[in-house]
């Protein structure tokens, strides 16, 4: 197996140049000073140079031929593993990609990238769109032209999209869409025509330092190994991988709003969990294969454990009395049944990550409609707060005040990340399917969340899901693990189910 060794090598140290431009990228969100963000983009533009060369070393598409199309091992009569079938899958589409982007354009983009970052995060601050528009189309042209290195005669939405959920087109994810917005909306009909639940208390004041505290409680519940991990403050809560023993998360705290840091803690930790939990072999621990099946696929993970574990009532039986002594006196006389109603309140919000299970994904149509609309040139960059907050009012029937609470809240599209919206809606769907799977398969996880055994969920997941990593096509996995195609049914059926407990009807 000298040539499948030689492949990982390579591969494992073009793995190592990512995650140290991740710990550069993880200090510049966190504690790098204002004045060094001119250098880091020149740091971070420099390694992703690094690594891009690496990436498409010459030696990787020879080991690569030699090892044949068919995936039949060329130093013996035996044929390779399934598992080294898919390895050398993943390595030809990446090398594939990877070859067909000059590394200048990867080093042009990522020093673009850092710049607009920074860019995106003082006008968000102080509500400046202007400021922010160079850069954003910038990055609307830098996708036009990664898009068209990759394939120049496809859709460039689609190629985009086909990064992040292999096999996604446009067509086809707006297939999903359009019936999943048919039922939210149906679905929200009939919650509009029940008594609003109050949710007042969970305005009261609560100081950073208390949510911190809270925040790191529910990380130790959620089984988030601190031992491998940490917890910081940013402007946008995210989560990153320096290592594959060094997974950290961030979250933002709002002092007039707790909930924004506990469920963005909880989501954060989801996807750490998966990161931490990846590996379908010692071998492959730091290769392609030990990556997610799909951000979709990641995304189910954050979504299953925010929404399915965190905002359930069998949770927060076991855990509201801890909390709220942590949080005192911000949930005083506030009973069980009254958190679990608040935090599971559906009303239409302008903040994507603080929308409920019903209206979120509304939100993530929006910005997949919109970033489809900006990358063909329909849609002119300096357009763009007009027609977000034309959307809101059609898909929410509310206006934003501002910008800032309008088309800057999200950092992704500062990142260059267009493509990667659709993975959060589709997440909800791989999400609600899992679960259901697991019922299933005999075992009830809605049952381990009211007994306290949240360790049997996050074992079912590193046995289907995580210690898969990369191995299966998303479409795969979904089939594998729960014996049928990806189907918006499940998670309708759990919204529906839910909120005809939580507004009674």
């Amino acid at each position: 197996m000298q040539y499948m060794e030689r492949l990982r090598t390579l591969d494992g140290e073009a793995k190592l140049i990512t995650h140290i431009g991740a710990v550069l990228g993880w200090d510049q969100e966190t504690y790098m000073p204002p004045a060094a963000i001119e250098e880091r983009g020149d740091q971070l533009a420099y390694l992703e140079g690094l690594a891009h060369e690496k990436q498409t070393m010459p030696e990787i598409g020879e080991l690569l031929a030699a090892l044949g199309s068919t995936g039949e091992n060329p130093e013996g009569d035996t044929t390779l593993s399934p598992m080294d079938r898919a390895y050398l899958r993943i390595m030809r589409r990446n090398y594939d990609q990877a070859t067909k982007v000059p590394t200048e354009l990867v080093s042009e983009m990522a020093k673009a990238t850092s710049l607009s970052q920074a860019a995106w995060a003082k006008a968000r601050s102080g509500n400046d769109f202007p400021a922010f528009e160079p850069h954003l189309q910038k990055m609307v042209d830098f996708n036009r032209r990664i898009a068209d290195c990759l394939d120049p005669s496809g859709k460039p939405y689609d190629v985009l999209l086909d990064r992040f959920e292999e096999g996604g087109t446009q067509a086809g994810i707006a297939a999903v869409f359009n019936p999943l917005r048919d039922e939210l909306v149906k679905l929200m009909d009939r919650i509009r025509s029940r008594p609003q639940v109050n949710d007042d208390f969970l305005h009261r004041h609560c100081p950073e330092a208390d949510q911190a505290k809270a925040s790191s409680y529910l990380m130790k519940i959620l089984s988030y190994d601190l031992e491998r991990g940490r917890l910081d403050k940013t402007a946008h809560p995210f989560t990153t991988t320096l290592g594959v023993s060094d997974v950290r998360i961030t979250t933002r705290y709002v002092e007039d709003f707790f909930p924004s840091s506990v469920f963005g803690t909880i989501h954060e930790s989801g996807h750490a969990l998966y990161e931490l939990g990846m590996g379908p072999a010692p071998e492959y621990q730091r290769t392609s294969l030990a990556d997610a099946a799909s951000m979709a696929v990641h995304e189910s993970q954050s979504r299953l454990w925010e929404n399915m574990v965190g905002r359930s009532l069998g949770f927060w039986k076991n855990h509201l009395q801890e909390f709220a002594r942590m949080l005192t006196p911000v949930l005083d006389g506030v009973s069980i049944d009254e958190y679990y109603r608040a935090i599971n309140k559906v009303e239409p919000s302008l903040i994507r990550t603080e929308a409920d299970e019903v209206t979120y994904s509304l939100h993530v149509i929006l910005r997949f409609e919109l970033e489809a609309e900006l990358l063909s040139g329909n849609l002119a960059v300096k357009d763009l707060p007009g027609a977000w907050n034309e959307r809101m009012q059609a898909f929410l029937g509310i206006v934003p005040p501002d910008d800032a609470k309008g088309c800057l809240q999200d950092i992704h599209w500062s990142m260059g990340a267009i493509g990667y919206f659709p993975s959060y809606a589709l997440g909800n769907l791989y999400g609600a399917q899992f679960w259901d799977a697991m019922k299933d398969q005999g075992f009830d996880p809605a049952v381990a969340v009211e007994n306290d055994n949240l360790g049997a969920i996050l074992t079912w997941l590193r046995a289907n899901v995580h210690s898969a990593g990369a191995v299966y096509k998303p479409g795969e996995l979904a089939r594998k693990v729960t014996g049928e195609s990806l189907d918006a049914s499940h998670f309708m059926r759990y919204l529906n189910e839910k909120y005809a407990r939580v507004y009674g009807f």
